[in-house]
């Protein structure tokens, strides 16, 4: 927490939990957490979401910003490459979240294993069922470890972007370079309010987070 004070003139704002799942160090999490919540700072948990309720309840008075893992809408995914019983205690800390504290999700695209349309179409319905305000991440797959299918075309990204982006106002594609894939535009307009390059961002919204272009409300954080 003092590191993350020191660098505050630099623009830091908080810690992220993440690259190890915080789910399986929670008690060090959430030590920390109330430090960092103290120090008026925020926390950000980056996280397979799996975690039962009476814990998540616990430590989301200290958490400011989730990004959940979607990994599939087919529970039979999580139960062979993941040895998860199911996924659906991951969407259920997603609804549960929604409203509380801002969350994103993120659904890695594996070649051959969650990359249909069909399987695009039942995740976008269940994240529109939540909020069609559910910003949702599409990323790219690369082979690793023991792991080596081919990397997820870029043809099928867009392909689940477009299913998505036919319910849901925010949606991303990442681990891959597409022009425009990780600007946020405006539901009511389309005009691009936020664009990105690598880790450049240009914002165009109001001071009170509206379209500058047409004056809409552009809700990405709830």
């Amino acid at each position: 927490v003092r590191l993350a004070q020191e660098r505050v003139p630099e623009g830091n704002i908080g810690i992220a939990y993440t690259y190890n799942e915080p789910i399986i160090w929670y008690e060090y999490v959430y030590d920390t957490a109330k430090l960092v919540k103290e120090a008026g700072l925020s926390n950000v948990l980056v996280t397979n979401g799996i975690i039962q309720e009476a814990p998540l309840l616990e430590i989301l008075p200290l958490v400011d910003a989730m990004n959940v893992d979607i990994k599939s809408m087919n529970d039979e995914f999580y139960r062979k490459l993941c040895g998860a019983p199911s996924g659906e205690l991951a969407r259920k800390t997603v609804e549960t979240v929604f409203g509380k504290a801002s969350v994103e999700i993120t659904n890695l695209v594996v070649t051959g294993e969650n990359d249909t349309e069909e399987d695009f179409q039942a995740l976008t319905d269940w994240a529109a069922g939540v909020s069609p305000d559910l910003p949702l991440h599409i990323s790219r797959y690369q082979p690793a470890y023991k792991f080596n299918a081919p990397p997820t075309p870029v043809e099928t990204l867009e392909k689940a972007a477009a299913i998505a982006r036919e319910k849901l106002h925010y949606v991303y594609v990442g681990n891959v370079y597409v022009p425009g894939a990780g600007d946020t535009v405006c539901p009511s307009c389309g005009e691009v309010v936020v664009s990105r390059q690598g880790y450049s961002t240009s914002s165009r919204l109001t001071e009170d987070g509206r379209c500058s272009a047409c004056g809409g409300n552009v809700n990405m954080t709830v």
